[in-house]
């Protein structure tokens, strides 16, 4: 007996040490600075970073903005491949909400909300890149390896209901003075600026479907528009630039990609006559802001502030043609003093105002709607002028220094001081600025203007604005390569062709089998 106690005490002593042990060893494991719940106010941070899409690099070329003119770094060519990938963005989306009611949000609450505008701002953007795409049966996980891919059109409409939903929610929780928002880089928690932004986004994705207002009837897209502009109260939308979704840039943290630091990558990029051309050809003084003038067109003689000395390249020349014209001399580069000179460059819009102004008057110029709260088609198209100048600092009448850099001299100048007049009203009563009514003509000013407030901001938005419009014309050639063509849409990722098959040739049948950047989308049609 006193055999068999010994033996059961053995055993509890056994037991008794071996939880002990499980139980240090566990501990030991939990490393207290790594923790296995990340809060939903981190998680709408990493979402909101993903927002910006920064400029400089192939975004820009993409644009027509900036070109290359060195081989060796690069090139303008449009053989685009993959689109962007954002499901990871989208999952952090879904885990900022489960986040949100674990820590004991209510079932209504702004993380749910602004899921909803996330979740519209990225699967439209990805859209917009390659067409159709896996929406209702992504970010399942484990259960959903091989989504289907909903059609262009339904990820719209989808997009569009939720921007409805997002709007719906965020006037509720503004009712009820919600304050549980923390994490907010853009608004400092503001709900009310959130919802101006919902509403803003949303006129922008009903323009991105302009081709379908009369093929596609039940979108209702001139009602849905009309319903926001004529209820600013239920739809409360930008009235200010003050009110932009922009990025501003930060010294040492997070610098603007054209900095000090990154001058001698400047040398490698000309600004483009796309571009330039469209603010010469009407005296517009944005350029002195933009551009510096050409550097031998100068030393021979020209005035910095003459528009004649701004020249942009060609960017469908051969890179040998731009490489030569640029040693002579004779191509405009970014404004160093502006882009280069600091660290912080200026703010990036992500959704403007500015842009917003021209939406609403492409709404009405093209019989949407007939007026907003600031008036007709021409007030609409004259307040997006004026912002995009503001945003230069350009007065409405006076005069402004600009700075450009000579040839030779290094970031830290010394620069060339200028003294330039400026007048809005003799500005804009010049032919090709006055807006010429609602018709083909109006709308072309409409889109040029709107072009050029894009400049370095908004993303693709340039881009896609062209391949909906045709507006500016996009110079081809054999520098942009595709045989001489803009590509149209962007491919899907490589692993989708392996991981995700069956879906993946549904997708791409629309294309003649083939995963072509020729191809033209739903919404181009």
């Amino acid at each position: 007996m006193k055999r068999y106690i010994k033996q059961i005490v053995t055993l509890a002593l056994l037991v008794s040490l071996g939880t002990s042990c499980q139980d240090s060893f566990d501990d030991l494991y939990l490393n207290p600075n790594k923790p296995t719940d990340v809060p939903a106010s981190l998680l709408f941070n990493q979402v909101l970073n993903t927002m910006l899409e920064s400029p400089g690099g192939q975004l820009d070329r993409t644009n027509q903005y900036q070109l290359q003119n060195n081989s060796y770094f690069g090139n303008n060519q449009y053989n685009f491949g993959a689109g962007s990938q954002l499901y990871g963005t989208l999952t952090n989306v879904v885990n900022m909400e489960k986040q949100a009611t674990v820590s004991g949000a209510a079932d209504l609450n702004p993380y749910h909300a602004l899921g909803k505008f996330f979740r519209a701002y990225y699967f439209t953007k990805m859209s917009l890149e390659t067409g159709d795409i896996p929406m209702s049966e992504a970010l399942q996980g484990a259960t959903a390896l091989m989504p289907k891919y909903d059609s262009q059109k339904t990820v719209f409409q989808n997009s569009l209901t939720m921007l409805e939903e997002a709007n719906a929610d965020l006037t509720q929780l503004i009712a009820k003075n919600d304050v549980t928002l923390t994490g907010d880089m853009y608004f400092s928690n503001s709900l009310a600026a959130w919802q101006k932004v919902v509403n803003t986004f949303r006129l922008r994705l009903l323009i991105h479907l302009s081709k379908k207002a009369t093929t596609d009837a039940d979108l209702n897209l001139a009602q849905q528009f009309a319903m926001i502009i004529n209820d600013p109260v239920k739809y409360p939308i930008m009235l200010t630039s003050a009110n932009e979704l922009k990025y501003t840039w930060l010294n040492p943290t997070n610098r603007y990609p054209l900095n000090k630091e990154t001058f001698a990558n400047g040398a490698l990029n000309n600004s483009t006559s796309t571009y330039v051309s469209l603010l010469t050809d009407r005296k517009d003084p944005r350029v002195f802001i933009t551009t510096d003038p050409a550097p031998g067109l100068v030393t021979a003689g020209g005035s910095p502030v003459d528009f004649s000395s701004f020249k942009g390249g060609d960017i469908g020349l051969d890179m040998g043609a731009l490489a030569s014209q640029n040693g002579g001399g004779v191509l405009s580069y970014i404004n160093r003093y502006r882009y280069y000179s600091g660290y912080t460059g200026e703010t990036t819009a992500i959704i403007g105002f500015t842009e917003m102004c021209f939406n609403i008057a492409e709404a009405i110029n093209r019989g949407w709607i007939t007026k907003g709260p600031l008036g007709d088609a021409e007030a609409y198209y004259n307040a997006g002028i004026k912002a995009s100048m503001s945003f230069y600092s350009i007065p409405a009448k006076g005069t402004m220094t600009v700075y450009s850099l000579p040839l030779g001299v290094p970031v830290a100048g010394p620069y060339i001081s200028s003294t330039v007049n400026v007048d809005y009203d003799a500005y804009y009563a010049q032919s090709t600025v006055k807006y010429a009514g609602n018709n083909e003509a109006g709308l072309k000013q409409i889109l040029e203007q709107k072009y050029i407030a894009f400049y370095l901001n908004s993303g693709l938005e340039a881009y896609f604005n062209w391949r909906r419009t045709g507006v500016p014309v996009f110079k081809t050639g054999v520098g942009t390569g595709n045989n001489g063509k803009i590509a149209l849409r962007y491919k899907y990722q490589a692993a989708e062709q392996s991981a995700n098959t069956t879906n993946y040739n549904a997708a791409i049948t629309q294309y003649n089998n083939v995963d072509d950047v020729n191809g033209t989308m739903w919404l181009l049609k």
